[in-house]
């Protein structure tokens, strides 16, 4: 396995969601704060956590440790952050949907 370790810094991409923008980040360099090991696609493999994606794994071995040069070239010194947005429905109740007005329970 490679040698990452726990308070190393690396780059992470820029992650935008869209039926859950309160996850979105910003690219750049972040600093790793937790390892493990799992299995993506039937391989052995360290996932990697950092500070300033709390809550989200990247997986280091299959992708991400291969876009560090890249990502470098992309980001410099910015460091990564968090740029939520607000999660709303895609549907609410005075929506028009299919030219009637929807009335009933927000849709997800």
């Amino acid at each position: 396995m490679e040698d990452i370790k726990v308070g190393q810094k690396i780059y992470v991409e820029t992650q935008l969601h869209i039926s859950r923008g309160s996850d979105d980040v910003v690219g750049g360099l972040a600093t790793v704060t937790k390892i493990r090991e799992d299995i993506s696609g039937g391989e052995k493999c360290l996932f990697v956590s950092v500070k300033e994606h709390p809550g989200n794994g990247y997986n280091w071995s299959q992708h991400l440790s291969k876009l560090q040069d890249k990502l470098k070239e992309r980001f410099g010194d910015q460091i990564a952050y968090p740029d939520p947005d607000i999660d709303r429905p895609f549907i609410e109740d005075g929506d028009t949907v299919d030219g009637k007005i929807y009335h009933g329970p927000p849709i997800w």
